[in-house]
C-alpha cells in the first residue's frame, strides 16, 4: 500500500520491520548472513506496504544497467525480427530489457556494436555477425558478457550458439526425397567455401542428403540469390523455367525465398504441392498463412533466445565472461500443405 499519498520507500519498510535501512538493502541484495526471523519481518513489511524495489537504482549501485544489447543483421528479415521478440520475452523474465540494433549486414557496424560495450552502455552483448570474419576476433576480446550467434568467427572468446544448418537442410531434403522428388532445386544456395555462412552450411546439408540416397548432384539445381527475399525467390523460379529446369521439389533456404517461390509457381499455374513440393527454413509465423501453407524447418528460435539471455545473465552474476564453447541448437521439420507429411 502507499504511505499516505506517496509510494512506500525503503525507509518505510525499515521502520515497519524494526530494522535499519541498511538491513533492508542487504535483504533486497540477497545478503547471505541474515537471521531467518529478520528476513521474515522484512518480507512481511514489504508485503504489507506493497513496496516495489527501485530496480534501476539497485542496478546502478551494482554497476549494472538492467539492459542487454542485441545486435542482429537485418530487421527486414522476419526471422531476425521474431528472434528479437523472443529475446525481449526471455530477458523480461530476468527483469532485463533488450536494446536492439540492426547492423545491416555491415562489418563496421558490427565492430561498432562491440566497441560500444567498452563504454559500459549495457550489461552484455548478444551479437549475430555476418560481416566480421576470423581476422576480427581480437575485436571481441574483453571481460564484458558476450554471446555470439550464427556461423561466423568460430574461435571467438565467448559462448557461441549455432543453428544446426546442415542438419536442418538434410532433414528438408530427406523429406522431399521420401516424398518421391527426384529433381530437387535449392533456392538461395551456394558452394562458395570462401566465407562460412548459413547458405553454405544449408547447401552442404542438401548435397550430403543426395549423396546418402545415392542421387546424382547437379550444380544447375543450386540457384544463388543476392538477398534472401521473396522477390529473389520468385526470380529464381522464373530463371529456372526459362532455362528448361523443371524441379519436382524446391528447398528454399529461408521462408521469404520460399514464399516468393510459391507465388511465382502459382502465377505460372504450376500446382503446389501436386507438381512441385516446396520447403522453407526458419518457420516464421507467416509460414502458417501462405497459400498453400508452408512446410519449413524450425531452427529452435525460442531455445536460442533463452540460451543466449540466460548465458548473459549468468555472466553478469559471475562478474566475468564465460569461456569459449559451442552450443548447438536442434531443429525439426514442420509439415504443412506445401509439402505434406509422407
Amino acid at each position: 500500500m502507499a504511505v499516505g499519498s506517496r509510494r512506500a520507500t525503503l525507509r518505510d519498510v525499515a521502520k515497519l520491520a524494526g530494522v535499519s535501512v541498511a538491513t533492508v538493502s542487504n535483504y533486497l541484495n540477497d545478503y547471505p548472513f541474515m537471521k531467518p526471523a529478520t528476513k521474515e519481518r522484512i518480507r512481511q513489511a514489504i508485503d504489507e506496504l506493497g513496496y516495489t524495489a527501485n530496480q534501476q537504482a539497485r542496478n546502478l549501485r551494482r554497476g549494472r544497467t538492467g539492459l542487454i544489447s542485441l545486435s542482429i543483421p537485418d530487421l527486414n528479415q522476419i526471422y531476425f525480427a521474431e528472434l528479437a521478440e523472443e529475446m525481449i520475452k526471455a530477458a523480461r523474465e530476468y527483469g532485463y530489457r533488450i536494446i536492439v540494433e540492426s547492423t545491416g549486414n555491415n562489418r563496421q557496424h558490427e565492430i561498432n556494436s562491440v566497441k560500444a560495450m567498452s563504454r559500459n552502455m549495457t550489461d552484455g552483448l548478444i551479437l549475430s555477425p555476418t560481416g566480421m570474419t576470423s581476422v576480427d576476433v581480437a575485436e571481441l576480446e574483453g571481460d564484458y558478457p558476450l554471446v555470439l550467434l550464427g556461423e561466423r568467427i568460430f574461435n571467438a572468446p565467448a559462448p557461441h550458439i549455432v543453428i544446426a544448418n546442415d542438419v536442418g537442410a538434410k532433414i528438408a531434403t530427406n523429406h522431399l526425397i521420401d516424398a518421391g522428388c527426384r529433381a530437387i532445386a535449392v533456392v538461395g544456395g551456394t558452394l562458395d567455401e570462401g566465407i562460412p555462412s548459413s547458405r553454405l552450411m544449408r547447401t552442404k546439408g542438401y548435397v550430403k542428403s543426395l549423396a546418402d540416397h545415392g542421387m546424382r548432384f547437379d550444380s544447375s539445381m543450386i540457384r544463388e540469390c543476392g538477398d534472401w527475399t521473396s522477390a529473389e525467390g520468385a526470380r529464381a523460379v522464373r530463371e529456372m523455367y526459362a532455362r528448361g529446369i523443371r524441379p519436382d521439389g524446391i528447398f528454399a533456404l529461408n521462408d521469404l525465398l520460399a514464399m516468393g517461390v510459391i507465388s511465382q509457381l502459382r502465377e505460372m499455374r504450376v500446382r503446389v504441392p501436386e507438381s512441385v513440393r516446396v520447403v522453407g527454413f526458419d518457420n516464421i509465423d507467416e509460414a502458417r498463412y501462405t497459400i498453400p501453407s508452408l512446410t519449413s524447418i524450425d531452427p529452435g528460435r525460442t531455445q536460442i533466445a533463452e540460451l543466449a539471455v540466460r548465458s548473459i545473465i549468468e555472466q553478469v552474476e559471475e562478474g566475468a565472461r564465460a569461456t569459449r564453447r559451442r552450443i548447438d541448437v536442434g531443429c525439426h521439420l514442420v509439415c504443412r500443405k506445401s509439402s505434406p507429411e509422407v
